[in-house]
């Protein structure tokens, strides 16, 4: 019955894991928040001319993985006729990196809860294989004992589909802000006034922390991940 038990757990475990691996993707699909760089620009008050984006592309070739942002940049560079074509394909590839296993979570659920009833059965089966004839009081004590092990079998199942399903609208939590915080950067880099390359590095320099930090969730419309 024990094995039955830590199947079903190491099974959960899984599933756990591949949703976290997807929550991972909605909340660092970029390595800048834009939510967090829009509001620090309009904070510097550093909205740039088009002239100075390539200070912007600069600053941005310093943060690892930073390829989104420099795409946007240099797409608002460009005249106004490719721009907003440009614009459009950075946004629909920021749209793909936030919905990379998006049905990860729920199809975790689904086999979560599956597979718990079903090495539910599976142990009360073996739990009740060997009573035969007339039950003595004895033998009602293994009935009961069986019919535990099976509910706790199937709790483990249970407990994994919580936990995908409070994933999974995690998720899409993050995704929204994520993709509204892009839609406010790209304004913001749209209505350029002035360039002040110092304000610049600074509101780089405070949207560039870690994606999973408090600090910064919290900013971004989302609790802390705790």
């Amino acid at each position: 019955m024990a094995v039955i038990l830590v199947i079903a757990l190491l099974f959960t475990a899984g599933c756990a894991a591949a949703s976290m691996v997807r929550l991972f993707y909605a909340v660092v699909a970029t390595p800048i928040d834009p939510s967090l760089l829009s509001t620090s620009l309009r904070a510097a008050k550093a909205d740039l001319p088009r002239d100075s984006l390539n200070v912007l592309d600069g600053l941005l070739s310093s943060v690892p993985g930073a390829d989104w942002e420099r795409d946007v940049v240099r797409a608002l560079a460009h005249p106004a006729d490719p721009r907003s074509a440009l614009v459009g394909e950075a946004m629909t590839e920021l749209d793909f990196r936030t919905r990379r296993w998006a049905r990860v979570p729920r199809v975790c659920a689904s086999l979560a809860s599956s597979f718990g009833f079903l090495l539910a059965t599976v142990a009360l089966r073996v739990g009740l294989s060997d009573l035969v004839g007339t039950l003595d009081p004895s033998e009602v004590l293994s009935v009961n004992a069986a019919v535990l092990d099976a509910i706790d079998v199937a709790a483990v199942g249970l407990v994994g589909t919580a936990f995908c399903v409070a994933i999974q609208y995690r998720a899409r939590a993050a995704v929204g802000v994520r993709l509204a915080g892009a839609e406010r950067l790209v304004e913001v880099l749209e209505s350029l006034e002035v360039a002040d390359g110092g304000a610049l590095a600074g509101a780089v320099a405070r949207a560039s922390v870690d994606p999973l930090h408090p600090a910064e969730r919290t900013e971004s419309g989302l609790s802390p991940i705790v």
